[in-house]
């Protein structure tokens, strides 16, 4: 049951979402007062205007819609301006941009999301297949109506380096794993899940660098992440290799990678993540003949949303009754 508070628990939501869910998220949490916020920036309480000196909301929910709408920075200064936050579940998966350290610092329980996993798995078995057999390719030759018959490169029997074996990198594993991949995981963790065939830190990942390839960089960015793969990485990759980047853009030292793909090592990169987003008009990654880009969008399967409703709302039933949140977040995820 709700614990002991001077006020009654209280959550402020994005009006849109909350009128989406709002009896799903009444049946797992009754008792909550519910505040929104609207596309404008108004609070409303049951209906009246109030204002920010008027609520001290305990739980935040951060979302898609929320993160696309123009109210999303007022939301979030709100959070940071209130002192009573219990509770953040956030659609995010990285939690290295924004105020999600502070706010741990400062002792508000964060859950993080894990729904797009699927999603980005799916979207990374597509792009190495397609990288693989040179779709574009057969797609032009379609176009030039040219009958050429052609090999292409099989996934099966390829060895594949995961880097961050997390939710993201277990659902690439899973996929992988049917195309009879050789998974080498890298991870803080001993554990294999039954799916890594090997399971390396990365301080003893070298070897495996020149052995793989296809690198899937699944990893959190931190301290220990942030430029993993610069020139002395790159050259310890086969000359046929495939890096594929769905983590974040700071992992790459993106001048290296320029010059290692014009050298030819690796044979090819994925890119849907970037130092700078969007990506600069002028940037050399547009136009690179080595390189398949998407504009941050791994994650956007088509049923994304629903499992992301479905892991807020089994949060709010946790945090209600006093339960172990799913995904809880530590300060050493991010740092």
């Amino acid at each position: 049951m709700f614990e002991l508070h001077q006020h009654k628990l209280q959550a402020l939501y994005f009006k849109p979402s909350y009128e989406r869910l709002k009896d799903r998220i009444k049946k797992a949490a009754p008792d909550l007062d519910i505040y929104l916020i609207d596309e404008d920036g108004q609070l409303t309480h049951e209906g009246s205007r109030v204002t920010r000196k008027q609520i001290h909301p305990d739980y935040f929910w951060v979302h898609s819609e929320l993160l696309k709408s123009p109210v999303f920075k007022d939301y979030f200064a709100l959070m940071q301006e209130c002192h009573n936050v219990k509770w953040l579940h956030t659609i995010n998966t990285g939690l290295d941009k924004g105020p999600y350290l502070d706010l741990l610092k400062t002792g508000v329980r964060i859950s993080n999301n894990h729904s797009q996993a699927i999603a980005i798995a799916e979207y990374i078995m597509a792009q190495v297949l397609s990288c693989f057999q040179n779709l574009t390719d057969f797609s032009d030759k379609q176009k030039q109506g040219v009958w050429k018959y052609r090999p292409f490169r099989e996934i099966y029997h390829t060895r594949w380096l995961i880097i961050g074996f997390g939710n993201i990198g277990q659902q690439v594993a899973r996929r992988a794993k049917g195309f009879g991949v050789d998974i080498t995981a890298v991870r803080r963790s001993k554990k294999h899940e039954k799916l890594a065939d090997h399971v390396l830190s990365l301080d003893t990942m070298d070897d495996a660098i020149g052995q793989a390839d296809v690198v899937v960089l699944a990893c959190a960015s931190n301290q220990a992440t942030r430029n993993l793969v610069d020139a002395k990485f790159l050259a310890q990759m086969k000359d046929n290799a495939v890096l594929v980047n769905v983590a974040r853009g700071d992992l790459v030292v993106e001048d290296d990678l320029r010059q290692a793909l014009d050298a030819g090592r690796p044979g090819h990169a994925i890119l849907d993540v970037f130092v700078d987003e969007p990506l600069p008009e002028d940037s050399w990654i547009w136009n690179h003949p080595a390189i398949s880009m998407t504009p941050h969008c791994s994650n956007a399967g088509s049923g994304m949303r629903q499992r992301s409703d479905d892991l807020f709302i089994e949060n709010l039933n946790r945090m209600v009754n006093g339960q172990l949140l799913v995904n809880e977040v530590d300060k050493t995820d991010i740092v």
